[in-house]
């Protein structure tokens, strides 16, 4: 069985969705809209997601929306080589206080006891 990996993707202007990382086609950051990060899917569609979860973007250094769309490529790498389901959220690290992807397990939870 193929491990299902998904990204949850928000924006503060276009919403938010899941994305099976096997629909992304491309992840880029575009300097001429540095608040978010662009993921191309395979029928043409763009998502995006910020970068800084809502926070401002003013003291962001030119790497750092490269390395967030690295990261995001590393993270579904990393996380299709675990048995499981996956859900891949952008969120602060409380140690370092940078953007970072993090894994969590896609479990399946009754609606109803």
């Amino acid at each position: 069985m193929t491990p299902e990996v998904w990204v949850r993707v928000n924006s503060a202007a276009f919403g938010g969705r899941m994305v099976r990382s096997d629909t992304i086609e491309q992840v880029r950051w575009d300097r001429k809209t540095p608040q978010h990060l662009i993921l191309t899917l395979h029928n043409g569609d763009e998502v995006h997601q910020d970068v800084r979860g809502g926070a401002p973007i003013d003291d962001m250094d030119d790497a750092e929306g490269d390395d967030l769309a690295e990261h995001l490529v590393s993270a579904i790498a990393r996380a299709s080589d675990r048995p499981g389901g996956h859900i891949l959220d952008l969120r602060r690290d409380e140690a370092t206080g940078r953007m970072g992807w993090f894994r969590t397990p896609l479990v399946d939870k009754p609606w109803a006891e």
